[in-house]
């Protein structure tokens, strides 16, 4: 008889769970790390893919309709920096055009305040004294601002390479990739790429819109209280709400602030109002359908994935965390063999009139 003790079923089962459980975190440290490593790469991939999922039903149809790839490609790419451009032109000038009206406005909210000269000297003489005593500070964040500007051009210039690159052989390159996998396996690998290719879609499809509402509502609400500078704040609000959790509050805090300025504590309730009103729309009707069946992620991973993301790489990092672990998500229900949507039960099969009771008349 052995003198060793049995191990329990449930200690063995532990067990094996603990090991493989460390294996698992191991293998996604490493990744993290290597992402971080190469962040200057990787970014600009996922926004090329972003933007790829979003340009490419344009460059479809244009070569259903025999025009070469290429041509569709470049006409697309430009169009849209053509579009993006003309965009932020119109935008620079309504700011030039109307800042004389808002520094107008801008005083007499000042006067109506009822500050002394004495209070407004001692609040200047008090932002003098900090910028002297922060003087090297504010020199290296100088520094550090230009290295992250040019840390930004060259993610531009990559990410626009990438998307032209995936744009117009994006198909062949990942049949290459396919075709190097085992013969049995490539066919799922296919699948699941698909299937993660439309949740980016769908994710950034959705999220223009939502953009959009928020936009056209803010617009609206900001030329009917008379406020200037209203075209380039609904573009702020636009691009706001792309950051996740925070973008639509920071970009509609500004926009509160100049209406503050502007029109009023009253015009300032109003957008405030406003603002509260399509958040609960965007929250209980529009994210559902136009972008919570496609993430499917429940709300707290979404929080977690975003403050990862954060964490890694700041804003940037944040912006691209939820379509990335939705597009990974979808990947691996699919490898695991999940189907790709809930299926309808069979119908009942009909009695034939024999089994109903019923003869031939």
């Amino acid at each position: 008889m052995s003198g060793r003790l049995p191990v329990p079923p449930l200690l063995r089962d532990l067990s094996a769970w603990s090991w493989r459980l460390l294996m698992v975190a191991a293998a996604g440290w490493l990744l993290l790390r290597i992402v971080e490593t190469f962040g200057l790469v990787f970014l600009p991939l996922v926004a090329a893919l972003l933007l790829v999922a979003l340009l490419s039903p344009v460059t479809g149809w244009l070569s259903r309709h025999r025009i070469p790839r290429v041509v569709a490609t470049v006409f697309t790419v430009v169009l849209s920096l053509v579009l993006l451009g003309a965009t932020i032109t119109w935008v620079v000038q309504q700011v030039v055009d109307e800042a004389p009206t808002l520094v107008e406005q801008l005083s007499r909210t000042v006067a109506r305040l009822h500050l002394r000269n004495d209070t407004l000297t001692s609040l200047q003489g008090h932002v003098v004294q900090e910028l002297e005593s922060h003087r090297d500070t504010l020199a290296r964040g100088a520094l550090t601002g230009l290295a992250t500007g040019a840390e930004v051009l060259t993610g531009a210039v990559l990410t626009l390479l990438f998307t032209l690159i995936l744009l117009a052989d994006g198909r062949r390159m990942w049949r290459w990739i396919v075709g190097g996998l085992p013969h049995r396996a490539r066919r799922q690998v296919d699948e699941a790429a698909e299937r993660a290719f439309g949740r980016l879609s769908g994710w950034i499809r959705g999220t223009i819109l939502i953009a959009a509402f928020h936009t056209v509502v803010v617009a609206v609400t900001l030329l009917l209280l008379g406020v200037p500078l209203a075209a380039p704040l609904a573009v702020l609000v636009f691009f706001g709400s792309f950051v996740p959790l925070l973008g639509v509050l920071l970009a509609g805090g500004i926009a509160v602030l100049v209406t503050f300025a502007t029109a009023g504590p009253t015009g300032a309730i109003v957008l405030v109002v406003v603002l509260f009103v399509t958040d609960q729309i965007e929250a209980h009707v529009l994210q559902p359908f136009l972008v919570g069946r496609y993430v499917r992620l429940h709300p707290f991973v979404v929080a977690v994935v975003i403050t990862v993301g954060g964490v890694l790489d700041g804003l940037p990092g944040a912006l691209v965390a939820v379509p990335v672990t939705a597009a990974a998500y979808a990947a691996i229900q699919r490898i695991e063999g999940v189907p790709a949507e809930p299926r309808d039960p069979p119908a009942e099969p009909r009695p034939t009139e024999r089994e109903s009771g019923r003869g031939p008349r």
